[in-house]
């Protein structure tokens, strides 16, 4: 049988190559199980760029920790890294702890799957962002080192153990003195049932009764109503005035924070100052904007010019600032009330009542209205209730279109009370789509509560005692 030479030459040189291939897998593959065959401790131990690591590790009791078969990501500093390592961390225990347990987290993280910010929780209850190659500060040089028991990362900064936005502003000497004093006085007992004790049941209302203290916790009302700056799950930015610039803001909203003391006037002007001056998100310096919109979207200017010093925080940054001169008519916004949505009614008349879906004939919008008729009540009105309102000018407006009856009928708002004559009786003609003004009005004090009411013609006719109204606006005038 003739062989063809050209064909055997040819499988000699595959089998060559799919031999010296298998070798070189083989080969790879003994590597990496090598390296896997390693905890995370016995890598750094093996890496004379952190011995000085190491040695903490072990100090620390953490090398046991990261011999154990749970999983960790460790964000090792180099040498050079530690070289600056204070020495008061080093030889206090709990310092120690606190530093090396902020290197460490207890899930798995590759810088691969950073593509976006991971909000990364570590052992010491801080968290720190990893983006890529960058962890906080640090940069990640010698990234993803799988070992058996979770992953290394090499890092050129240490990370510093910070404390939270609250503790800072509590305890750094570089918080202007005036806000810091106004924030740290807002501890209050508030009501919390969550680890009451119960001792009985009140037999007229039914609702449980629980054993003195144990139903109210102490919280701060920032926490509560604003944010709670000692989360450290979230970012936060605190903008805190100096003395001088919330002096100036202090002043320029006092006259709307009549109180009926000098005290409560204080007081509610810090507090309409102080809880617009914070936001939950952190901004990276070149990208701070010149003006923020806080929780209750209120537009507070921010430039860069007036930040005298930021203070950074394991959960973000403070603001310490110059000025922030927030405007009156961004603070003070309109009153809107939505009449079909009414408290009370001063006689059950509910038969008598109609919650309409319409068409605005000018704009082409739909809207939703509230119409009273054939009632048979005079001063027939809603109740409604708004709450912080400041002590200054009001204008109101309504829209009432009344395409019930032919006859123009009166109707009026009642501040503060149902037949108050703060605004007076105003026309209501037919057909009308459009926002009529129904006068001014000043308030001389702030009020947390204020009653308002729709209130019907002081008449029994069912041609003149019609309510009705889409919306009522009261407009701070500045």
């Amino acid at each position: 049988m003739r062989i063809n030479i050209y064909k055997i030459l040819l499988a000699v040189t595959l089998g060559s190559t799919a031999l010296s291939g298998c070798e070189k897998w083989d080969e790879h593959n003994t590597v990496n199980d090598a390296s896997l065959k390693k905890d995370l401790m016995a890598q750094i131990s093996a890496d004379g760029s952190l011995s000085k690591f190491a040695e903490l590790l072990t100090k620390s009791g953490y090398d046991k920790v990261l011999s154990s078969s749970r999983t960790f990501t460790v964000f090792a500093p180099t040498n050079d890294a530690l070289a600056s390592l204070d020495a008061a961390i080093v030889n206090d225990t709990a310092k120690l702890n606190r530093f090396i347990a902020n290197h460490i987290a207890a899930q798995t993280f590759y810088t691969t799957s950073a593509d976006t910010t991971l909000r990364i929780a570590l052992l010491n209850g801080k968290y720190a962002d990893l983006l890529d190659k960058k962890i906080e500060n640090a940069t990640i040089t010698v990234a993803d080192k799988q070992v058996k028991n979770g992953v290394l990362q090499v890092i050129n900064q240490s990370m510093p153990v910070l404390s939270n936005a609250w503790e800072t502003l509590e305890t750094n000497a570089a918080i202007p003195a005036k806000q810091k004093a106004y924030m740290l006085s807002l501890f209050r007992n508030v009501f919390d049932a969550t680890n009451a004790v119960k001792i009985g049941v009140d037999a007229t209302t039914g609702l449980p009764i629980y054993q003195p203290g144990t139903d109210s916790v102490r919280t701060n009302i920032f926490w509560r109503n604003v944010y709670d700056l000692r989360n450290e799950q979230k970012k936060y930015s605190l903008f805190v005035l100096a003395d001088g610039a919330w002096d100036a803001e202090i002043a320029k909203y006092k006259p709307y924070c009549n109180g009926s003391t000098a005290d409560s006037t204080t007081l509610l002007t810090s507090w309409t100052v102080v809880k617009d001056l914070a936001r939950d998100t952190v901004y990276r310096d070149a990208e701070l904007p010149d003006t923020i919109l806080s929780k209750f979207n209120v537009k507070v200017p921010v430039g860069k010019l007036n930040i005298v010093q930021t203070i950074k925080t394991s959960n973000g940054n403070i603001y310490v600032m110059s000025k922030a001169d927030v405007k009156p008519s961004d603070k003070l916004k309109p009153y809107v009330i939505e009449t079909e949505n009414w408290r009370t009614m001063s006689a059950e008349k509910r038969g008598n009542m109609y919650i309409r879906d319409r068409v605005n004939t000018l704009t082409g919008k739909m809207f939703r209205d509230v119409l009273a008729n054939g009632h048979g009540t005079a001063l027939f009105n809603l109740g409604y209730r708004i709450t912080d309102v400041y002590s200054t000018k009001y204008r109101a407006y309504w829209v009432a279109v009344n395409d019930v009856i032919t006859n123009t009928f009166t109707q009026k708002v009642g501040i503060g009370e149902a037949t108050a004559t703060l605004l007076p009786y105003v026309n209501v003609a037919p057909n009308v789509y459009s926002e009529v003004y129904l006068g001014e009005f000043t308030l001389a004090n702030y009020q947390s509560v204020l009653n308002i009411y729709l209130t019907a013609a002081n008449s029994t006719s069912a041609t003149a005692n019609v309510l009705v109204c889409d919306y009522i606006r009261l407009e701070p005038v500045f």
